[in-house]
Order: C-alpha cells, then structure tokens, then sequence
C-alpha cells in the first residue's frame, strides 16, 4: 500500500508565519470571550447591589426620618412667656398669727397669684419687695430701710394658683436709714397695739393689710 511520508527536517518559513498567525489568533479570541465573561459578572453584581441598596429608596423620603424638622424646632424655641401685668397680680400680706404674746416675734410673707388667662413671668425677688409695717398713721418699719443686696427672682406664674414666698421674722424693732449700723433699735409698743402689714411684689401692693396684735 502506498504512503506518502511525512517531510522531515527544517519546514519552510512560510509555515512558521502560519503558525504563528493561528496562534495570535486563538489567543485573542480567549482573551475577547474572558473580557466578555467578566464585563458580564461585573454587571449584574452592580444591579444587584443597586437593588439591596435600601437607601436609594429612602434617602430623600421624609415619612422615614426621625430627624426633627428645622421649621417645627426653631417656631418651638421661637415661643416666649410674657411679663405679667401687674393689674392681674393679687398680692396678699401674709403673717403666721393674728396676736403674739411679747415673748413671740412674727413671721411675715406673702402669696401671689396670677389673676389672667394666660401663663406670665413676674420677678418677685427681694429687688420688688417691700413690707411695711404701721401703727395707726405710724410707719414704724420698712423692709427697704436697711436692705442689703436685694436680688432678682424671675418666676412663672400659673393662672389662678397662689405661690407662697419665703416667711422671714420681724423682730418688733423701728427701723429707720439712720439706725442700720445699730445693735439696739427701739423697740414697738405691744400691750395690745394692733398692726398693720401691706407688702408690694412685683410692682403690685396688696390690696389689704394685714393686722395683728402685739403684747
């Protein structure tokens, strides 16, 4: 049977450039499909994760924020209290007894009330205060005659809802600017003498006095 042989040795330079070219070929076309592939897988990953994103969805959705609104906070700070009138204060002159033996010395103080409709500031500190104390058309104390460091008290007042003030002693003494600096002031007449306590806070003098006896 005859065969045809096969060449041996050294092929011609034209079928190496063949060779060759096939090759290239081959190889291109592999690196084509793989750049293919992963453009592909790249892809898809993107717009899957553009899907889970939950944000995409709710950045921009104000019903799901739990921020507070700009708008509401600053009209809430933007509401103030205002200055009560003094004409709707009620102030009454308070004393812990009506009669006290020469042995006891009163306790005065004071109430205020808010007579409006409407919640309202008033500084009733020791800088508005003033107690007075007489006997028949004798002023025989003040409060302010001898007054040191008097101080601001700003309070809110509810409507119609008294608050008290702090109940301090008057030891049955005159006073006067000129006997500040004295140990021993001249003392009241007791023996029955009947008192009268008027007391302003706040711009507003009470209303009545309030009268005792001293014995």
């Amino acid at each position: 049977m005859p065969t045809t042989p096969h060449p041996v040795g050294r092929q011609s330079a034209a079928v190496y450039r063949r060779r060759r070219i096939v090759v290239g070929l081959a190889l291109l076309l592999v690196i084509l499909v793989i750049a293919l592939i992963v453009g592909r897988l790249a892809s898809s990953s993107g717009a899957e994760n553009d899907r889970a994103d939950p944000s995409a969805s709710t950045a921009s959705d104000p019903a799901v924020t739990d921020e507070p609104d700009p708008a509401e906070t600053d009209a809430a700070d933007s509401v103030t209290i205002e200055e009560c009138d003094p004409a709707l204060l009620e102030v009454v002159a308070v004393t812990d007894a009506e009669e006290y033996q020469s042995d006891a010395q009163p306790m005065l103080s004071f109430t205020i009330t808010n007579t409006g409709a409407d919640v309202c500031t008033a500084n009733v500190g020791t800088s508005t205060q003033v107690y007075t104390i007489s006997t028949g058309a004798d002023v025989v104390w003040t409060s302010t005659d001898c007054q040191e460091d008097p101080t601001d008290q700003l309070l809110t007042l509810e409507p119609n809802t008294p608050v008290s003030s702090t109940p301090f002693t008057w030891e049955r003494v005159r006073s006067s600017e000129d006997t500040c600096d004295d140990e021993d002031r001249e003392a009241v007449i007791g023996e029955g003498a009947t008192y009268a306590l008027e007391v302003e806070a706040a711009g507003s003098p009470s209303l009545e006095p309030r009268t005792f006896l001293l014995y």
